[in-house]
């Protein structure tokens, strides 16, 4: 549902959220700034959500959970939403959820009317590589990426940026969040029917870098652009990872601003195909696969 990446807004691109849908479930992946109204768009009530997933927290990838938790809330949500993510999961749902205590005090301002609290629907597991959670028909697996840390760092961190599989009765999405290169986001998606990739364009979001900061010193610049290399997909890189997991078809995703001009999305797409020959989609919002 959204298809843009990192802290600036743009026309026409919300901030990362998906949707999966299996059945009468419907499992929101990252809760991005915009994703109720995008929900809205693609014709789903927010309410019909029951469970979120986050890949991580930076926040253009939770930024509209306060929203999900407050408007189920003043509608008086009476079943479960569920929230599974990485460590910090619970503290982040926690602080929100002390922040509806305000709107729930004051309610619709008719004397005597209370709301359910969003404390009374909320439940939090904070998942681990390695874990499985069924979801009603869908299982969820997940492993550790290389968004926060390389590989030879694994496990030495507190928090953590998670990749995400989802197996359902007739076929299988990975979501790679934010990431690098990372064996261990290839094993988690050998075979998989879709796989949904992050793409960055590091020399054009480094142009960027330069133009709106040119005091800033040059070694600062380098630091930065050697942290977008490393926890961040190239063209190569992302369709080099759908190859090695025989994906059968690729989904890129998590535009900066700026990345898809027409020509440049050409010229991503060429650089995606010349590694990998299944098919391939640069997505728009509310696109469906």
């Amino acid at each position: 549902m959204g298809t843009a990446g990192g802290p600036i807004l743009q026309p026409g691109r919300s901030q990362p959220a998906h949707l999966l849908k299996v059945g009468d479930q419907a499992i929101l992946i990252d809760c991005g700034e915009g994703a109720l109204g995008q929900l809205t768009r693609a014709e789903v009530p927010f309410r019909d959500i029951h469970t979120v997933v986050l890949s991580h927290h930076h926040f253009d990838h939770i930024g509209s959970l306060f929203a999900l938790l407050g408007l189920n809330m003043m509608t008086q949500r009476n079943q479960p939403l569920r929230i599974f993510g990485p460590t910090g999961t619970a503290r982040i749902v926690a602080g929100l959820t002390d922040a509806c205590d305000v709107p729930n005090e004051i309610g619709f301002g008719v004397p005597g009317q209370t709301l359910p609290h969003a404390r009374d629907f909320v439940e939090v597991r904070e998942i681990n590589p390695g874990d499985t959670v069924e979801i009603g028909e869908v299982t969820l697996t997940c492993c550790e990426n290389t968004h926060y840390r390389g590989e030879a760092d694994h496990g030495s961190g507190w928090y953590l940026s998670l990749s995400l599989r989802f197996d359902t009765p007739d076929r299988s999405v990975v979501f790679t969040g934010d990431t690098g290169p990372c064996k261990a986001v290839e094993r988690l998606a050998q075979g998989v029917d879709l796989l949904v990739g992050e793409l960055m364009d590091v020399d054009l979001t480094m142009t960027r870098v330069r133009e709106a900061n040119p005091q800033m010193p040059e070694a600062r610049i380098q630091m930065i652009g050697a942290h977008l290399a490393d926890h961040h997909l190239s063209p190569e890189q992302l369709g080099d990872m759908a190859r090695r997991a025989g994906a059968k078809r690729l989904v890129a995703v998590h535009f900066s601003p700026g990345m898809m001009t027409p020509a440049r999305a050409r010229e991503y797409l060429a650089r995606i195909e010349a590694v990998f020959d299944g098919p391939v989609h640069l997505s728009e919002d509310l696109g469906r696969y």
